[in-house]
């Protein structure tokens, strides 16, 4: 018997999924979970088929079947409903604009792999949705992607329009993954192009050290932030590891500041030894009655910690009339300057939280808490004798 609304409304669910006919191949679809999905079974060149009609009560029986009788005299005329179906929603995707297609990307891929997808969604409202968000993403070509790249590129912003190359690159494969498009125009604008490669060379010598430390106190900024630019020598830790840090991950008492797999580049917890000196600073940031929030906020949140383009500005405005470097390079300063103070190298990758690669960092599971620890005393020790101050005792 053919089915009606009452009936309908008496089904239940079972233990595993059912289907109850209606007529002429329609059938309702019932899963363990209550979900009623419309299923139409055919037959096209003597091969059984069924295709998805939609799900229950969004499209209610007399819509189902109109559905089922729009498909059987297309069947009738030789064409395979899923076949129309899968140019259907090809077509759909063809159609999508740039600014909603990136959004699902952003969603989807973005927000899925990166800890901090912030600079992402800044590209996208920067760069991207302003000139191109309207338009259909397949008709997106070459040229209009190098206008916006070029732009960016031609406004003194070379590595940062590399980044944004990249990201539309990122975009249409994806695109090109989901069938929304056929080829990436990204790939007629060759990094090369854009801006030279930098050299990941650059480590302070020690006077330099010098000059940068003494450049820091003197600097005309809140004093939290020159305290998160010494931390980073100090530490030797990423801006993103810094920059998420919170109270309670760090025990003063203990000289220990966790950082948790969460906010760790190798997706591991790494323990950071304070140094003394390190501990001071920490002391410094902590307001009287203050247990958890971020430890370098953004303003007067503790819910939002600053930005890593903060700690970039910042960086410039030091007045240490030195050849460009960058925060990161801090870190290989210390990576440089512990190697040629003689520490194990295996401790200082630690320190940095390195991932070693190959069977010896598969097997090697040592964290050489003693001597990292003492490792960065006497870093902090140094930095200071480079500072100006006297030697400890």
């Amino acid at each position: 018997m053919p089915l009606n609304v009452a009936k309908i409304k008496a089904l239940e669910p079972k233990t595993t999924r059912y289907t109850v006919t209606d007529s002429a191949g329609l059938g309702l679809e019932v899963q363990p979970t209550g979900l009623m999905s419309w299923r139409y079974r055919y037959r096209l060149a003597r091969k059984a088929a069924k295709i998805n009609l939609g799900r229950y009560p969004d499209v209610g029986l007399s819509d189902a079947r109109a559905k089922r009788d729009e498909l059987a005299a297309a069947i009738r005329a030789g064409v395979s409903p899923a076949e129309q179906k899968r140019k259907e929603r090809v077509e759909a995707l063809r159609s999508v604009t740039v600014r909603e297609f990136a959004e699902r990307y952003y969603t989807e891929v973005v927000e899925k792999a990166r800890k901090n997808p912030k600079t992402v969604l800044r590209y996208l409202r920067q760069d991207v949705f302003p000139k191109m968000g309207p338009m259909p993403l397949a008709k997106i070509d070459a040229q209009d992607m190098q206008e916006i790249i070029f732009r960016k590129r031609n406004a003194g912003h070379g590595q940062a329009a590399v980044a944004l190359r990249n990201l539309l690159k990122r975009i249409w494969d994806y695109a090109i993954v989901c069938g929304a498009a056929t080829i990436n125009p990204a790939h007629a604008t060759p990094v090369k192009y854009i801006a030279k490669a930098k050299k990941r060379t650059r480590a302070l010598s020690e006077a330099e050290i010098g000059v940068f430390l003494r450049a820091v106190d003197q600097a005309r900024f809140e004093t939290r932030y020159k305290i998160a630019l010494l931390l980073i020598l100090l530490n030797l830790v990423r801006k993103s590891e810094l920059l998420l840090a919170r109270w309670e991950h760090i025990d003063l008492d203990r000289g220990e500041w966790l950082i948790p797999e969460e906010n760790s580049k190798t997706g591991k917890d790494l323990i950071i030894f304070l140094s003394r000196q390190s501990v001071e600073l920490y002391a410094r940031l902590k307001p009287e009655g203050v247990g958890d929030g971020f430890v370098l906020p953004m303003g007067k949140s503790r819910n939002q910690p600053i930005t890593a383009g903060t700690l970039n500005r910042l960086l410039k405005a030091v007045p240490a009339n030195l050849p460009h470097f960058t925060i990161h390079d801090l870190r290989r300063t210390g990576s440089t300057r512990l190697n040629e103070m003689e520490y194990n190298e295996l401790w200082i990758e630690k320190a940095l939280n390195h991932t070693k690669k190959g069977v010896s960092g598969i097997y090697n599971r040592a964290e050489y808490a003693k001597q990292r620890k003492e490792m960065l005393q006497a870093w902090a020790d140094h930095l200071d004798s480079l500072r100006g101050f006297p030697e400890p005792a």
